[in-house]
């Protein structure tokens, strides 16, 4: 009798679409063969960003038989709606601009700062250093970016971002669906997998429910999928998970929107903690503090704030007064936002606004968000204050005051750099502001080769490997903007090298 057990047997409660988010049970009993249905190299759970990734970069290694595995019936998954943004430290467009200091490094400085003493700098170098990698993929796939589109965003110190041409991640990952597909790739969706397949402390395949309908756990039928090189995870966050996040984070509002896709729900995740795999920070979840309390989901809010951020400026409704530096990272922000409340706690959402003189209605980031009516065009300041219930007095003060600190380049209040701040004067272009849940920075935790780590040796499992928002343990506290495309698109080259050492190693012992 060999060692091959089915260990975990779903509950038909397992968490998704916000079902309950309980972990599976081992079964009791041990099954000497599995009746396998078919037979792949490896088989990739995900297909965002880093899920595509690592399915072209690991057939360009050689290894044939690759299947990736949606549970959706879209493929994209949370990446398809992502902003579009871009950190590429040495890109193109950011040494035509004149930025020729930046670098690897520096982005990881960034990333430590960011990450509150609790980020992994040797994974942030690892995907740093892979940050033209990722971008010639993309660019070599048929991705378009922005011309001449480079911006410094928040928590960065230099201008590194690019952006896809039309603001969505779905540029990226509909491209790389393409290359993969004509590459051999076998892409399926509608895949929802129950189960990983141990023998011992090996993973050796998937149990997989095709022709799922998501979220009916009834629906579909089961097969089993021999991995003979590994399973790689890539199956993102489980920020769509209320129940879940709610035993990780209590102090999140459950009434909070969140950004992401509504498969984001986190049991792929779980099933690996079930098998022994080790978790990490999973109490940490992230806000986006560019959120709109007037669309729901990701929106247009995430671009048009872009602009706000740095040209214009953010007030109170309470007294109409700047509260926070603008330009800082999503935690600052976010916490300084939270903040705003009425006397019964309900939220008291911020305003932001920006010159509408100094663009074309016809920018696309400005344009759809008058559109879709979560921004306004207010001609004059006692428009602004009528709109949102502000005293048009104190309003003008604010800004006056403001504005004295565009002329003299300095910020005493808030330590705000000036540097792309705007002297304000109507019309003005202005909206409402509140975070919304956006990322989960703990998962699996993995080696620097994406290899995920036993809980119960710290040594890494045999044949499994994660990457992307599935993983914890990299950023920290919190995750700067445009680094969630790097980091997934980087893990796919880095994931894609290890599972090919690995295999040369096996194959000359």
């Amino acid at each position: 009798m060999n060692n091959r057990r089915n260990f975990l047997k779903l509950s038909a409660g397992m968490a998704v679409g916000g079902l309950t988010a309980a972990l599976p049970v081992a079964a009791s009993e041990c099954k000497d063969t599995i009746k396998w249905d078919e037979t792949h190299d490896i088989i990739v759970i995900g297909s965002g960003f880093a899920g595509l990734s690592a399915a072209i970069n690991t057939k360009r290694q050689g290894i044939n038989k690759v299947l990736v595995l949606e549970k959706m019936m879209q493929f994209g998954g949370n990446s398809a709606i992502n902003g579009g943004w871009f950190a590429v430290p040495r890109n193109p467009t950011q040494i035509s601009q004149g930025i020729l200091d930046d670098s690897p490094e520096e982005l990881v400085k960034d990333q430590m700062i960011a990450g509150r003493g609790l980020a992994s700098e040797a994974h942030l170098l690892t995907i740093a250093n892979r940050a033209l990698d990722s971008y010639n993929l993309c660019v070599d796939s048929g991705v378009k970016f922005r011309e001449g589109f480079n911006q410094l965003v928040g928590g960065h110190n230099k201008a590194r971002a690019v952006r896809t041409v039309d603001g969505t991640g779905g540029e990226i990952t509909r491209n790389l669906f393409r290359v993969a597909k004509a590459e051999g790739i076998d892409l399926r969706n509608q895949q929802y997998v129950e189960d990983l397949i141990m023998e011992g402390d090996k993973v050796i395949g998937v149990k997989v429910r095709r022709h799922f309908r998501f979220p009916n756990l009834k629906t579909g039928e089961i097969v089993h999928i021999k991995a003979d090189k590994g399973v790689v995870i890539a199956s993102g966050g489980f920020a769509m998970n209320k129940e879940l996040r709610a035993i990780f984070d209590p102090s999140i509002d459950p009434t909070m929107d969140c950004t992401n896709a509504h498969g984001a729900t986190g049991e792929v995740t779980l099933t690996a903690m079930s098998h022994g795999a080790l978790p990490v920070h999973m109490n940490m979840i992230q806000t986006g503090h560019w959120g709109s309390p007037d669309e729901g989901g990701f929106g247009w809010s995430n671009a048009l704030l872009s602009i706000t951020f740095h040209q214009g400026m953010i007030v109170s409704v309470l007294d109409s007064k700047r509260f926070m530096n603008e330009r800082l990272d999503r935690k600052y922000c976010s916490d300084r936002i939270l903040a705003q409340r009425n006397p019964d706690n309900t939220p008291a959402y911020p305003v932001g606004f920006f010159n509408a003189n100094d663009f074309s209605l016809e920018d696309d980031r400005i344009g759809r968000a008058l559109r879709d009516q979560m921004a306004w065009k207010l001609d004059s300041v006692q428009a602004l204050a009528e709109k949102f219930n502000m005293d048009p007095v104190a309003l003008q003060a604010s800004i006056d005051l403001h504005n004295e600190h565009v002329k003299q380049q300095n910020d005493p209040l808030f330590g705000r750099d000036m540097d792309t701040s705007k002297h304000l004067a109507p019309p003005f272009i202005a909206s409402r502001l509140w975070p919304k849940v956006h990322y989960c920075m703990g998962g699996l935790k993995t080696d620097i080769g994406g290899r995920v780590i036993a809980s119960k040796t710290l040594a890494p499992m045999q044949n499994l490997y994660a990457l992307g928002e599935a993983t914890g343990g990299v950023h920290g506290v919190n995750r700067l903007s445009s680094c969630a495309c790097l980091e997934g698109l980087a893990m796919g080259f880095v994931v894609a090298d290890t599972i090919a050492k690995t295999h040369a190693t096996q194959i000359k012992g």
